[in-house]
């Protein structure tokens, strides 16, 4: 059995340990609840947005509308976004995304090329060999439109070139505080059949007037929903990274609390073997006659 000041110290450092988790534990609550509110209301915006898109099509069907973000040429290869978390402690939240990203990419024969966007999933990328061509942080820590807007106008470049004719997102989906899943979704292009859960806006009949032009006017349009799409895939991704890190240090909390339970009766006994041996060798010395 140790002795006490080794247990003290123990539980001392375990003490201490359990502060910080209990601390992220409850930051992560917080953080996770404020990117709740934002998923809503890009949900929302975004509902809109494709009924817009969805309008555009079904009106300009059968005209002049020959834009590339409706057509998948089927040339090239792709590009793949990978959005994960700038630090760790989260679980298998990073892995988990990571493991989804490298198992799409290995259908490829001609290999598509990686936007990476967190540090974590950054490195776990390069540890197996896939080198991102482009890379940002803060995506989940401080999700922001402009970063959407800087990550739209890279991949809506990248699509216009004649190299890469699809562009998909693998990240992690928000559906509850409890429920939460990677997935791997197809970005562009926007196929007429992308649109069928969507709801039309109003019950216009009139034909439309797209001014300067209509390609002018969906270029626009896509641009918009391609920025909106990041921001909501930064807002759903941060909301199921903050409930990882919230539930494993809310483990940790637990069992931190059970080594404290644990050392607190190792010292107690410590304390009361130690006590024992000191009435041991009291009584010993006064049986000897040396007191």
């Amino acid at each position: 059995m140790s002795n006490a000041n080794e247990i003290k110290q123990h539980l001392k450092a375990v003490e201490q340990t359990r502060q910080i988790t209990n601390a992220m534990y409850l930051l992560s609550t917080s953080r996770m609840k404020k990117a709740m509110q934002h998923v809503d209301f890009n949900l929302f915006y975004l509902q809109r947005l494709r009924a817009t898109i969805k309008d555009v099509l079904s009106k300009t069907k059968n005209n002049d509308l020959t834009n590339r973000f409706i057509e998948d040429n089927g040339k090239g290869s792709a590009v793949f976004v990978v959005v994960t978390s700038d630090k760790g402690l989260c679980g298998g939240y990073n892995s988990a995304v990571v493991k989804l990203a490298m198992e799409k990419l290995s259908r490829y024969d001609d290999y598509p090329i990686v936007i990476s966007l967190g540090i974590t999933g950054d490195k776990m990328l390069r540890d197996k060999g896939i080198i991102p061509v482009y890379s940002w942080y803060g995506a989940s820590q401080h999700p922001t439109m402009n970063l959407a807007s800087q990550v739209a106008e890279k991949l809506i470049g990248l699509y216009l070139t004649d190299d890469y004719h699809e562009v998909y997102v693998v990240y992690t989906e928000f559906h509850s505080a409890a429920v939460q899943e990677p997935r791997c979704v197809r970005l562009l292009p926007l196929l007429r059949r992308d649109f069928l859960d969507v709801e039309r806006e109003g019950n216009k009949t009139s034909e439309m007037i797209f001014e300067p032009s209509i390609d002018v006017v969906f270029d626009q349009l896509v641009y918009q929903y391609v920025t909106g799409f990041m921001f909501d895939v930064f807002m759903q991704s941060s909301a199921s990274e903050n409930i990882a890190r919230m539930n494993a240090m809310q483990s940790a909390t637990r069992n931190a609390d059970e080594m404290i339970k644990q050392l607190s009766t190792e010292l107690n006994a410590a304390r009361q073997l130690q006590i024992t041996n000191e009435i041991t060798e009291i009584s010993a010395a006064v049986e000897m006659g040396g007191i």
